[in-house]
């Protein structure tokens, strides 16, 4: 995790930037505003298909909104990865694992000396009768309740249990790393343009894939929040829109409850436009950006 000021640190793999710390992505994504996409296996529910766990992946317009507000740092930590631990790294996990285990280990042995405690004063007359039973003189009889939980302590200390292994998502160790920059193609720093336009005016913004769009824009977070408009980027704004592409587009936003929005650079301001279309007659939509 990073400090309060320290950048945060993302890994870049396979031309993919990878948030590991959950404390990182909340900071993402409850202070900046950025997404993302869960990629991996939520811990609690390793066999549960329908959510998603750390690493978060960013796409290459959060990474480079990121860094430019300085709040990110792009590490590429491949050459580690790939390395053998050196020994020194190999017993420094060891012994974290290890410390791990104790500590699983330590409320379970607690939880069992309470309950022992709890029925401590029959277990001191069983005993007693058992020895009585036994032929054995009852002043020379010597059971006391810190003997008695001394030595269950010292068995349970010995006694193995059934523990969770941690399986961490993040690096356990420190490890050498470069920072890289990040480069985009035209087409992506056209569409990082019209990203930070929209991040600029508010909202959380995510890839539009899945709706056939470029951008979604959500009201709110997206845990809690249906988006409310559909961005199109236009790439050539000097090309003459298709009719049946606008169809398309409009009509599709209708049946998701969308609104459909043009997105393009203007040369005369040097900034991003954006044009609402509404099918003739819906008048009752939410209202457009």
């Amino acid at each position: 995790m990073a400090s309060k000021n320290a950048p945060i640190l993302v890994n870049f793999q396979q031309n993919r930037g990878l948030i590991y710390d959950a404390e990182d992505y909340f900071t993402l994504r409850g202070d900046h505003r950025i997404v993302g996409n869960l990629i991996g296996i939520p811990v609690s529910h390793p066999r549960n298909v329908n959510q998603q766990g750390l690493p978060a992946v960013l796409t290459c317009y959060e990474l480079k909104l990121l860094l430019e507000i300085d709040v990110v740092r792009l590490v590429d930590k491949n050459a580690a990865f790939m390395a053998a631990p050196s020994d020194q790294q190999a017993e420094r996990y060891l012994n974290m694992t290890q410390q791990q285990k104790e500590e699983l280990r330590r409320p379970v042995i607690e939880k069992r000396l309470a309950s022992f405690q709890k029925h401590l004063p029959r277990i001191i007359e069983g005993k007693r009768k058992k020895c009585i039973k036994s032929g054995h003189d009852l002043e020379a009889i010597n059971i006391t309740t810190e003997k008695l939980l001394q030595d269950e302590r010292d068995r349970l200390a010995k006694e193995p249990f059934d523990i969770l292994v941690q399986l961490p998502t993040k690096h356990p160790l420190e490890v050498d790393s470069t920072f890289l920059p990040l480069h985009l193609s035209a087409e992506e720093t056209l569409k990082f343009r019209v990203f930070k336009a929209l991040w600029n005016e508010g909202g959380y913004i995510t890839v539009g894939d899945a709706f056939g769009c470029d951008f979604l824009l959500y009201p709110n977070d997206p845990l809690y929040f249906h988006a409310s408009h559909m961005v199109h980027v236009l790439k050539d704004k000097s090309r003459r829109l298709d009719v049946k592409f606008l169809i398309r587009i409009c009509r599709l936003a209708i049946v998701v409850n969308k609104l459909c929005v043009i997105a393009y650079l203007d040369d005369r301001c040097d900034g991003v436009v954006f044009e609402t279309l509404e099918w003739e007659g819906n008048a009752n939509k939410p209202d457009s950006i």
